[in-house]
């Protein structure tokens, strides 16, 4: 089996030290829903025209000579600062929102406290347009643990997880294994709220959310995760991680001490796109399978 890694990933006072360092540089957009070239904005702003006044006008508005302070007795200009706006306060905001995370999840000592933490907390700006908290669906404990990336419409209209036709298929495709959602698996998201359009949740997001995916895991105490899609392969392996390269490959995954080992797969969203790969996902499922008869065939 690869290397393991912690589940405390996020750090908020690490990342309170980027956000300083991103401020000292200039750098006053921290999150946005959409890119931002400040390149063109500023070269816009250079290019707008002086006011409209002719020479003449502007002769006669000049002052007198002996009305214009000289520049040892005009005041010194104090330099100008920059306004942050509301992406840079939220920046800020959210490392406390993390830490506070991080103290709600860590109070929770049965999965229907952390429910209820999880529906309680207000850090995480994508509930303000879900409709939804998504927490998870399943037994607990569970040996088997299965984690996607974020709701959809479904999801959010439900409140379940996996539901939608991606779903589904994930269901029918885990029955030919003899796995069932009621008895054999529990299965969640990384981010507990759709985000607007069905767009990947970003590195904010994923962070805010992590705290409580991080306990729910501890509490299933699962022998196996399934990591399905790559930003939950990402969260749980490796940041670098390229799921059509590293699916089907063992990992693990460090929960209070013990390695649990982690095996990424395509989500099912993107084999209804590409049906073509679906014989993947079904060898990734056969791998699933061999593993709760023989756990050391995780180790090959």
């Amino acid at each position: 089996m690869s290397e393991t890694h912690p589940t405390t990933a996020f750090d908020p006072a690490l990342w309170a030290e980027a956000v300083a360092w991103q401020q000292e540089c200039g750098v006053f957009d921290l999150l946005a829903e959409a890119p931002v070239d400040a390149f063109a904005a500023r070269a816009t702003v250079q290019a707008a025209p002086e006011t409209t006044q002719t020479p003449a006008i502007r002769a006669e508005n000049q002052p007198k000579a002996s009305a214009v302070a000289s520049p040892s007795t005009a005041p010194p200009k104090s330099p100008a600062r920059p306004a942050v706006n509301q992406h840079a306060r939220r920046g800020l905001e959210a490392v406390a929102d993390i830490a506070e995370a991080e103290k709600r999840a860590a109070a929770c000592s049965t999965v229907d406290e952390l429910k209820a933490a999880v529906n309680a907390f207000d850090g995480c700006l994508l509930r303000e347009t879900a409709s939804h908290t998504v927490f998870g669906d399943g037994p607990v404990p569970s040996d088997i643990m299965i984690i996607g990336e974020a709701p959809g419409g479904d999801e959010d209209r439900q409140g379940r997880p996996f539901v939608g036709r991606s779903g589904q298929m994930l269901d029918h495709m885990l029955s030919y294994i003899g796995l069932a959602r009621e008895q054999d698996f529990r299965i969640t998201n990384i981010v507990f709220w759709r985000p607007p359009g069905n767009r990947k949740p970003n590195a904010g997001e994923v962070a805010l959310c992590w705290p409580f995916t991080k306990r729910h895991i501890e509490l299933v105490k699962p022998r196996v995760i399934l990591a399905v899609g790559g930003l939950a392969a990402q969260t749980l392996i490796d940041p670098n991680l390229r799921i059509t390269r590293e699916r089907g490959k063992w990992r693990s995954l460090d929960v209070g001490g013990s390695a649990v080992p982690v095996l990424p797969t395509l989500h099912p969203a993107y084999l209804l796109r590409q049906p073509v790969n679906k014989r993947e996902a079904w060898t990734d499922l056969l791998l699933l399978q061999q593993f709760l008869n023989d756990p050391e065939s995780a180790k090959a």
